[in-house]
């Protein structure tokens, strides 16, 4: 029986991916860990808790990340475990650092030392920066040129993996980049879910700006799916050049090939419910050092992992939406917990010293 770790288990890829795990092997062994920080939500695990074995533990903590990885001889690894919302970071840095930098290398060493069958290390596409005018889109080889403390702590974090692909070639661990995603479970604080979460409550859809940032989106399941391919790929020893060309190292970037503005998103939200984007979109403030734009070629894990998404987009954001209107009791329990979740920058001082 295959034993699986999937940290960041209560949040919202974590968690996707624990429910389309135990569908796709059922006789597997589903270790979830999460610290159920200010993202996580163990409601995200409900539908699957009594398939799962869940640890509460910080990934960032080595010695009690050890033991469970000792307790659990887990065959194969995926840290999906992330503070991930660009806003946050920027009135608290701290966090994000401690999670996706310092976490990423607790997660490596714990792998190095007890042993694994396979280890992903899930990151963003946020690492490569901003396109720049004219640049089609990022790939493997692209430089990491993160400039926003959420970006450059998971950057940080790749950077650590790369370090320990190169260092310890007895070590199987590998590494994934992803557009934008999109779909059930994910907190109000992002761009879909709190559009529909305040359309449903009466309120207006804030944009940033103009709203015309664009991105690279992407269903939560064909993410889960690519990581999965990339976790059972067998993958050749990396080669001696991987050292002065990181499209050589088992690194893969994940997208839909589907870019698509903020404002666009946000018409398309409001317009699935039947309303007047002129009248329930609002331009509000834009947050500072705001990427304008960036994607990915997923070139590679199509031609050497044969994966393709199968969710098309219109059809993946109308079920989206249907899911936080079905799904009203999971996101106002949310909200009444952790307050309102959009930023108003121009409200925003500075934050606090810790």
């Amino acid at each position: 029986m295959a034993v699986y770790l999937v940290t960041g288990a209560a949040g919202f890829i974590g968690a996707n991916y624990v429910h389309l795990l135990t569908g796709w092997e059922p006789d597997a062994q589903v270790v979830a860990v999460d610290y159920v920080g200010f993202a996580g939500n163990m409601a995200n695990l409900d539908p699957v808790i009594d398939q799962v074995s869940f640890e509460r533990v910080d990934i960032a903590d080595p010695a009690a990340m050890e033991t469970i990885y000792r307790r659990y001889r887990p065959d194969y690894v995926v840290n999906f475990a992330a503070e991930s919302h660009n806003d946050r970071a920027i009135l608290g840095p701290g966090a994000f650092m401690r999670s996706n930098a310092l976490g990423a290398q607790v997660m490596a060493e714990c792998s190095r030392i007890v042993g694994v069958t396979a280890h992903v290390h899930v990151s963003t596409i946020e690492v490569y920066g901003e396109l720049a005018a004219g640049q089609r889109w990022f790939t493997e080889r692209s430089p990491l040129n993160a400039k926003t403390p959420y970006s450059a702590a998971k950057a940080a974090g790749d950077q650590i993996v790369r370090a320990y692909m190169a260092t310890y070639p007895e070590l199987d661990i590998r590494m994934t980049h992803c557009a934008n995603n999109y779909g059930p479970y994910q907190l109000p604080e992002k761009l879909i879910p709190l559009a529909v979460t305040n359309l449903l409550r009466g309120k207006k859809v804030p944009v940033y700006g103009d709203g015309l940032q664009s991105r690279d989106w992407l269903h939560v399941a064909d993410h889960c799916s690519a990581v999965h391919r990339v976790l059972h790929a067998d993958l050749d020893p990396i080669p001696a050049a991987a050292g002065t060309d990181p499209g050589l190292l088992p690194i893969f970037d994940i997208s839909a090939r589907r870019e698509v503005t903020n404002l666009d998103i946000a018409r398309r939200v409001v317009t699935a419910l039947d309303l007047d984007p002129q009248e329930w979109i609002e331009h509000i403030p834009d947050r500072p050092n705001h990427d304008r734009r960036y994607l990915i070629d997923p070139a590679k894990l199509e031609t050497d992992l044969q994966w393709r998404p199968e969710h098309e987009f219109e059809a993946g954001i109308a079920e989206t939406v249907a899911w936080y209107i079905e799904h009203r009791d999971w996101w106002e329990t949310i909200i009444a917990a952790k307050g309102e979740l959009g930023f108003d920058w121009s409200q925003m001082g500075p934050a606090p010293a810790h």
